[in-house]
């Protein structure tokens, strides 16, 4: 193998889902507990073999198993992370309605102040009615959700911005009095980046205003490429450039046969049940982003077979570089089990590609 330095299309950054759920797949032998120490140890690990970020996605329900099934808070993980990691990015879900934009901002600034750095938010307006319901707080329509994200954004937006911080018309609270938003003790240099999470051209225009950053499920490339290139031509019109980010479930091993065998064990344990439960779910939700999802791709939360990193170590670097050249600039990897996987992908995928290796 040769080791001549070469130019790939650009960084990729590697992040790790947090497995908030318990297991990832909706399988029948996977357990449905999260474990924290679990979560804390992932978090660990990928600190130290130097992944760029960990993801938490807010769910009060759990949304792999079931409304049934436990699942962890993403913000108390992500706090007790801070405290425990050094340099990985801390990346967080937050739908709006659930949190109010001060609450989440003060929560926000405090774990950027436990962990001594910024960290990122990343908006996602939901789709399940039965999560709304059980926090008691009203779903809306496609357009209201997109709505309320954009106002939870321009109030996020007045804490931290000293530009706006002081305009005097800015109200908050039930007495509608004005308020000094500079006065709420807010500091601008621990804002958090924000993402923006959703394919809708709504998704995609928020995520060209505000965010650094989309965030896409597993999609055909076709699809891929198309949202990529709207995304960018959006952020063009506020003179800006958003980074795609993309989940991705990995199955990578040393011979493309192994990792066709545990993804062909993953696909007879399917959990029919469980699909057809959230497939009835977001039939009702209204929204059309899984709309031709086969029993296979949901199997996985977030569709991440389609991201295609299943095969061989050379395989998934190859099809690494690939993404890269289609636009992607992050990738959330779901691994089956993390504290087995995540230290060879790191090894055998990750460091080459960063060392510009020949395959």
């Amino acid at each position: 193998m040769s080791t001549r330095k070469r130019a790939v299309p650009s960084p990729i950054g590697f992040g790790i889902w947090l497995p908030i759920y318990g297991k990832w797949l909706r399988t029948r032998e996977s357990s449905v507990a999260p474990d924290i120490r679990s979560c804390i140890e992932v978090g660990r690990l990928a600190d130290g073999l130097g992944y760029d970020f960990l993801y938490a996605s807010e769910d009060v329900l759990n949304s792999v198993h079931g409304p049934c099934a436990p699942v962890l808070d993403a913000w108390s993980l992500l706090s007790s992370l801070a405290a425990v990691t050094r340099r990985i990015g801390l990346c967080g879900a937050i739908k709006p309605g659930l949190r109010s934009p001060l609450l989440a901002a003060r929560m926000i600034e405090t774990v950027s102040l436990i962990a001594g750095r910024r960290v990122t938010v990343n908006i996602t307006s939901g789709w399940w009615k039965d999560e709304f319901d059980a926090a008691n707080v009203a779903l809306l329509d496609h357009k209201g959700r997109y709505d309320r994200a954009d106002t939870f954004l321009r109030t996020l937006s007045r804490f931290r911005d000293p530009g706006m911080a002081h305009d005097a018309s800015l109200e908050i609270g039930s007495g509608g009095a004005p308020t000094n938003y500079r006065m709420l003790g807010f500091d601008a240099d621990k804002a958090p980046d924000i993402w923006v999470s959703g394919h809708s051209e709504r998704a995609t225009a928020l995520a060209a205003e505000w965010a650094g950053c989309l965030f896409l499920n597993g999609l055909p490339d076709v699809q891929l490429t198309r949202h990529i290139v709207d995304a960018r031509q959006a952020a063009l019109r506020w003179d800006r450039r958003v980074a795609i980010a993309v989940n991705a479930f990995v199955i990578a091993a040393e011979s493309a046969a192994t990792a066709a065998e545990r993804r062909e064990q993953i696909v007879e344990t399917r959990n029919d049940e469980a699909i057809a439960f959230f497939r009835a779910a977001m039939q009702a939700s209204g929204a059309t982003t899984w709309t031709d999802l086969t029993d296979e791709l949901m199997i996985d939360t977030n569709s991440g077979f389609n991201a295609h990193l299943i095969g061989s170590f050379a395989e998934v670097r190859n099809r690494v570089e690939q993404l890269s050249a289609l636009g992607v600039d992050k990738i959330v990897c779901q691994f089956e089990d993390p504290l087995r996987d995540i230290g060879p992908f790191m090894q055998q995928v990750v460091q080459p590609l960063r060392e510009g290796r020949a395959l």
